[in-house]
């Protein structure tokens, strides 16, 4: 399809004859791998659409020769960053409201080197089959199918799902949200992937994700954007998917019998953000906007058991980001622990932070920096990281097309030290 607007009109047998076709045919794949029968699933889902489109225009062409621009197969709409975004396409209707489908797709071939082993790697970061769209004028949905490291040395890839939700605008300033999604904890792992300001993202977000404190998981979240964008809010009970092992001889049992809370307030002094929007940030907006930003966020979790021990999880931080002109800066801070109610082992305690700033050149180029600490358990005298990131990003067509490249001198505190510092270099395509 291109990404292409188009313009599906069909009648209720035509759409109950293909929709017929494609559970036939989901049916037959989904005897195999359930991760190969989603994708195929989706690829049908993706055929469907674009035979439909075909027929519409056919149709349109033969009714009229006078075609709407907006309907126009080619036609694209400038997205608020400056880049290029497709429509979605024309509206299915039925008796009880329309139906919106937009496809979407992100592509990330990396090229890595590390000095450990001297290796030259090149594998496909990440891959996402997306959609998005509206349902019966009552509900926005969107999924998302995930296939991590391509073709990287010892890596096993397999399809999953990354997100899954709907979402129900119940007042201008209140949604529930229901399914897989982005939890509401910290500004970074809020932030998708697609517009870092780095390839990945912190150490102190890749220890929360460990924990099942960020990240995407199952739950029900209330959020919203009141005083016209100017304050943000968001709370919700969720299932923690890092306690979810049921555990073997090689693997410890990971459980959570409680339902884990977290919360995320923001409010925004300068531009306000985009009403109704969530987990929309940017690490960096390209030369547009002035923003200050200052979050805070909370999650807790009881009635944890990993192994012989029992404990509560909690976690708190905050973070801040401001942006005018070429120059963005964002810093974060956050805390956790794991405090033993019942058995052998102590309480665990760790932190960490960032700090990351970029610079635009002639609203395309981008130069970048960042330092980070984590001390992943205070416990451990030898475990404490400290890395230090410069990048240097091209923006080909804003974060839909770009170029980005970094250089990371890690510095630890282990009692045997390596040079494994790691030079990256990533294109990424998205829509």
């Amino acid at each position: 399809m291109n990404g292409r607007a188009t313009t599906i009109i069909m009648t209720r047998e035509m759409r109950q004859m293909n929709l017929k076709t494609i559970w036939m045919t989901a049916i037959v794949k989904m005897e195999g791998v359930a991760c190969s029968g989603i994708i195929m699933l989706l690829v049908a889902l993706v055929l469907f659409v674009m035979v439909s489109s075909a027929k519409a225009q056919l149709i349109s062409a033969s009714a009229s020769a006078d075609t709407s621009t907006n309907d126009h197969p080619n036609n694209f709409v400038p997205a608020k960053d400056g880049s290029t975004v497709t429509t979605s396409l024309t509206p299915l209707t039925s008796s009880v409201g329309n139906i919106t489908f937009t496809p979407g797709l992100r592509v990330q071939p990396r090229y890595a080197y590390d000095n450990i082993d001297k290796n030259n790697d090149f594998f496909i970061r990440r891959v996402r089959l997306k959609g998005k769209g509206t349902a019966f004028d009552l509900t926005d949905y969107y999924f998302e199918v995930k296939i991590d490291n391509v073709g990287l040395f010892n890596s096993r890839p397999n399809a999953q799902v990354e997100n899954a939700w709907l979402n129900f605008p119940i007042h201008p300033d209140i949604a529930i949200r229901f399914g897989l999604y982005d939890l509401v904890y910290d500004r970074n792992a809020l932030t998708s992937d697609s517009k870092l300001l780095f390839l990945e993202r912190s150490l102190i977000t890749s220890a929360l994700t460990g924990l099942g404190l960020a990240d995407n998981t199952v739950g029900v979240l209330a959020h919203g954007r009141p005083m016209g964008g100017r304050f943000s809010y968001g709370f919700g009970i969720f299932d923690n998917l890092g306690f979810e092992v049921a555990g073997s001889t090689t693997e410890l049992a990971r459980k959570a019998d409680g339902a884990m809370t977290t919360g995320r307030f923001v409010y925004d002094f300068l531009d306000p953000a985009t009403p109704g929007g969530y987990a929309d940030y940017q690490s960096t907006y390209l030369g547009k906007g002035e923003r200050l930003s200052l979050g805070v966020n909370g999650a807790y979790l009881t009635k944890v058991s990993s192994g012989n021990n029992e404990f509560d999880l909690y976690a708190w931080g905050g973070d801040l980001f401001f942006n005018t002109g070429p120059v963005t800066f964002e810093a974060e801070y956050n805390r956790y622990a794991e405090d033993v109610t019942n058995g052998a082992s102590p309480s665990l305690k760790g932190d960490g932070w960032y700090a990351q700033g970029g610079y635009l050149l002639y609203s395309a180029f981008e130069l970048a920096a960042r330092y980070q600490e984590l001390d992943a358990n205070h416990n451990d005298p030898d475990d404490k990281l400290q890395w230090t990131s410069v990048g240097f990003n091209i923006y080909l067509r804003g974060h839909n097309l770009k170029i980005q490249a970094e250089y990371i001198f890690k510095k630890e505190q282990a009692k045997n030290k390596a040079d494994n510092n790691l030079f990256q270099v990533q294109v990424q395509l998205d829509f």
